[in-house]
């Protein structure tokens, strides 16, 4: 297989190899930085561990506060309380999940709902990524991350916090839809350039799946 993808490269022409080259080394950072997010947001999961455990000893002992403090704490106040712990638990969550959206997308392991990209070979299943980032993916993240930019800023100027005792700032977690969905962009334009740079010079996949297996 080398010898094949070897010999077919040999015959693109040389504007196909340099294009594919400089796209791909464009896109290289662009997912590169959804990835290493995505990573980092798989830790989480520990972290929302230990909080519903938190939570569930809080319950079981009849501990309505944990620690108390004088000077406000950014996103605590001045407790932690049964209502913070339960409060964090779903703030945690939607970080993870808003910020592991890039990891899933660079991995394709996000659910897909269209019926012919498994029927396509490698050519027609980039583009239909390319087109579907391009029409839907990426519209969608810049549309919804700029309506959303009102809705962080009148939580930060209302000092917006819970109602039951529970995490003040509110505006960092609803700051985090803005901020995953420009990176979930981010990583759908990454993603474009490394298709297009795969079209270009099919060799890419070759050595992926030689890789792979």
């Amino acid at each position: 297989m080398n010898s094949n993808t070897g010999h077919y490269s040999d015959s693109l022409p040389p504007w196909r190899n340099g294009l594919a080259r400089i796209l791909a080394t464009i896109a290289r950072p662009l997912i590169a930085i959804g990835v290493w997010l995505g990573r980092v947001s798989s830790w989480l999961v520990l972290a929302i561990m230990f909080v519903v455990l938190t939570t569930v000893v809080m319950n079981a002992v009849g501990w309505n506060e944990l620690f108390s403090w004088d000077d406000k704490v950014l996103l605590l106040g001045n407790a932690i309380t049964i209502n913070s712990v339960t409060e964090m638990q779903w703030h945690l969550f939607g970080l993870m999940t808003l910020i592991g959206g890039s990891y899933a997308l660079h991995s394709d392991t996000h659910v897909r709902v269209d019926i012919l990209h498994h029927r396509l070979g490698p050519a027609g299943r980039h583009w239909v990524d390319i087109i579907g980032h391009l029409v839907f993916l990426i519209p969608f993240c810049v549309l919804i991350a700029w309506l959303s930019k009102h809705f962080v800023q009148m939580s930060y100027v209302s000092g917006e916090q819970s109602n039951y005792g529970g995490l003040t700032d509110r505006y960092l977690i609803k700051g985090a839809l803005p901020a995953g969905l420009v990176l979930l962009a981010i990583s759908g334009l990454g993603q474009i350039l490394d298709r297009l740079a795969r079209i270009l010079d099919p060799r890419r996949d070759a050595e992926e799946a030689g890789h792979a297996g």
